[in-house]
């Protein structure tokens, strides 16, 4: 009986089930939406952030670029009382790590760098020649700006430590009459922002990414830059729990229980007004371009999930003990009538083996009749063969011996001679193919192999002068490529493979490069074999129905005995196999071989 509630209780609890995963799986996908939706805004928050302290910098630069300079100017000889009266601006801007001007040939000829957080000191001069920055620097126009990748700060080639990631910004420098006298190079300090972009939002993970999917910070590490003072980047090392970041598309994705949020900084090509003084706006080229990437954990996303899957699991609990209750009443109840629906079911069983083994007998039967009338037929025709083409060549010769017999005259039988060797050898001819036919008749264990057709055909191209040069003028294709072996009888099909090509040699068209061409198929998982050509044709309004039949040509001009196509379908019907032909006078035919 318990066997019977579990059953009856798993049919019932199993849609249950199948309604509970529908909606566990559908509020799961709206909880991640929402979360996906919170990730965005908090990585926008970032980002709008950054881009705000990025614009920053762009203001400074600009500011510095707009000044109007002395001729000749050398801040540290005539001219340095022009820039006494900005050092104090400079100092004062803590943000600047280092400023710096550059003359035309990549020569400082004005360094300012930081010392602590108040002091600046002017600093030995350096040629920078060399330096990217300073190469795409004297490439700018008049109100463009270069921002620099993020990077360590390097004296004298080595990296200075502490580490002191910067960002380097680049603007050309014009004097009082617009000559081009310089650059102003400003390196940003870039350790706050950074750390402002790590610092975790809700135990989310936050990476800033450069052009090269390298890890520039991230709240997953202490160390900013890793790669610049360490062989790693940002996969090989670990930092990253994803590698589907491969783009510089704003997405949102997830990948093994992670939610990943993503969103391009790029400012390359953009322009700004910042209210400068010529009104003209200021266009940014960088090759910096930065990805942020706000990563929430699996830990996180379950703990959201959380509520949802202990709500489900406590009305599955309900549900499972409801219905075990239910089950078990309707069971005892039904426990008399389960006798009698068991020996219903018996009777039912039988009757369907019955049934089944009538509709197997059936089939057997119908198989059988199939296999008789296609044995009638060949026997229909071997009777016609027999009692209509052989009746008129032995009525023949029998009047031609009578006449021989009564004939005296030696001309006569001289004329008469002859034509009872043409009867004689009509009737060789036709006992021949009768002998053929029988054999297919008689042949009741027919000898069935694995045929590798390719090289059937290949065996059947060399039996005939028009297929064995390559440059015979006839071509034999071959695509085989749904099958090209078969379970038949080697001897038929090397037959009927012969009769069709002789066929087509013989009945092709003189105006055209004539080809035949072999194509397999599978038709309702039945092997099919395609047999084209492109010769003369036949019209089969006019000799449809005589197309296989014994001794019928259609066409008086070319030599024949109207065999061929008779044997070819007598042999494949030997081995339950059809064929029929589709055909066009002028074009050529097809012929559509099952096996």
């Amino acid at each position: 009986m318990w066997k019977r509630v579990l059953k009856m209780f798993i049919g019932l609890y199993v849609p249950l089930f199948a309604l509970t995963l529908f909606l566990y799986h559908s509020q799961k996908a709206e909880q991640i939406d929402a979360i996906m939706e919170r990730q965005i805004r908090a990585n926008t928050m970032k980002k709008v952030s950054f881009e705000e302290k990025y614009h920053s910098f762009l203001r400074n630069t600009q500011y510095w670029a707009n000044l109007k300079y002395p001729k000749n100017f050398d801040p540290l000889a005539e001219h340095s009382s022009f820039l006494n009266s900005y050092l104090e601006l400079i100092e004062y801007i803590t943000i600047y790590d280092q400023f710096r001007y550059i003359d035309l040939e990549g020569k400082e000829f004005f360094r300012a760098q930081r010392a602590g957080n108040d002091t600046l000191i002017i600093n030995p001069l350096q040629d920078k020649n060399q330096h990217t920055y300073v190469k795409a620097g004297l490439q700018l126009k008049k109100n463009q700006i270069y921002l620099s990748q993020i990077s360590l700060n390097k004296e004298n080639g080595k990296i200075e430590i502490p580490h002191k990631p910067v960002m380097r910004a680049v603007a050309p420098i014009f004097d009082i009459d617009e000559n081009q006298i310089g650059l102003v190079v400003i390196n940003f300090k870039m350790k706050k922002m950074l750390d402002q972009i790590k610092s975790r939002v809700e135990e989310k993970n936050i990476y800033l990414l450069d052009e090269n999917f390298k890890v520039i910070t991230a709240s997953t590490i202490e160390e900013d830059l890793p790669y610049e003072f360490e062989n790693k980047n940002s996969y090989l090392d670990g930092i990253l729990n994803t590698k589907s970041i491969t783009h510089f598309r704003d997405s949102t994705f997830v990948e093994n229980g992670h939610i990943w949020s993503q969103q391009s900084i790029n400012l390359n090509g953009k322009t700004f007004t910042f209210g400068s003084q010529s009104n003209l706006p200021t266009e940014v080229v960088t090759q910096a371009n930065l990805l942020l990437a706000l990563e929430v954990p699996p830990r996180v996303v379950e703990a959201e999930l959380q509520p949802l899957f202990r709500s489900l699991l406590m009305f599955n609990i309900i549900s499972i003990a409801g219905l075990l209750t239910l089950c078990y009443i309707f069971q005892k109840k039904k426990i008399e009538k389960e006798q009698f629906y068991r020996e219903l079911e018996g009777k039912n069983i039988l009757l369907t083996r019955n049934k089944d083994q009538l509709e197997e007998n059936n089939a057997i039967v119908n198989e059988m009749n199939k296999s008789l009338e296609i044995r009638n037929k060949q026997l229909s025709d071997f009777n016609y063969l027999i009692s209509h083409n052989l009746r008129a060549p032995v009525t023949s010769m029998s009047v031609i011996v009578e006449m021989i017999r009564n004939e005296k005259n030696p001309d006569i039988l001289n004329q008469l001679l002859p034509k009872l060797d043409q009867v004689s050898k009509s009737i060789t001819n036709l006992t021949k193919d009768i002998n053929k036919y029988v054999s297919i008749l008689d042949n009741k264990e027919i000898k069935v192999v694995k045929i590798d057709l390719p090289e059937l055909i290949e065996e059947v191209k060399h039996e005939f002068t028009e297929t064995l040069l390559d440059n015979s003028g006839f071509d034999v294709r071959l695509n085989l490529k749904s099958w090209d072996t078969i379970e038949f009888s080697k001897f038929y099909l090397q037959s009927i493979i012969q009769n069709l090509v002789s066929n087509s040699i013989k009945y092709k068209r003189d105006d055209v490069d004539s080809y035949i061409a072999f194509e397999t198929a599978i038709e309702k998982k039945q092997k099919v074999l395609y047999v084209r050509d492109n010769g003369i044709g036949l019209n089969l309004d006019k000799h449809g129905e005589n197309v296989f039949k014994l001794y019928k040509r259609f066409h008086r001009n070319i030599s024949g005995k109207g065999m061929g196509l008779f044997l070819i379908k007598s042999q494949l019907e030997a081995l339950n196999a059809t064929i029929t032909i589709d055909s066009k006078e002028g074009e050529g035919t097809t012929f559509k071989l099952k096996f």
